[in-house]
């Protein structure tokens, strides 16, 4: 009697599906998670920019002088007179609103902390396409918020 030939190796028409299914839910979620990073970047940038402002305000109570922090928008960095810049991410877009007698040079706006803990006030935005994050210095208090 002769032998059955063996089956041709290969898939079935199921393992195929369930291969097509499995790889069209990864590609699905590669665009959120990717959001989810540039979420988190922009997040991550507002924090520090709020603790900057606090370290500022911290300072003017701490030494009974003035602080400042300077916002470069031209360049995209903030910082303290005499300490390091800290950067913006690149591809985050920064927007301040301060008083104008706290203007510099074309780009650069300050927000002044003064001994007692107030300040000039004023507001930092950071956005990248649809996501928005913002710092806001109460002008009477000088109380530092992240609105994330």
């Amino acid at each position: 009697m002769p032998r059955p030939a063996p089956a041709a190796p290969g898939f079935t028409l199921v393992e195929t599906m369930v291969v097509l299914l499995i790889l069209g839910l990864a590609a699905s979620a590669v665009p959120r998670l990717w959001g989810a990073g540039q979420g988190a970047l922009l997040r991550d940038t507002a924090r520090q920019a709020a603790a900057l402002l606090r370290e500022a305000r911290a300072e003017a109570r701490r030494s009974g002088r003035e602080t400042l922090v300077v916002f470069d928008t031209a360049r995209g960095s903030l910082q303290r007179p005499g300490a390091a810049a800290l950067g913006v991410t690149p591809g985050l877009a920064l927007a301040v609103e301060a008083p104008l007698a706290e203007a510099g040079e074309a780009g650069r706006l300050a927000i002044r902390f003064d001994a007692e803990g107030g300040s000039t006030g004023g507001r930092v935005r950071l956005s990248r396409g649809g996501m928005t994050a913002a710092v806001e210095v109460d002008w009477m208090t000088g109380h530092v918020r992240l609105f994330e």
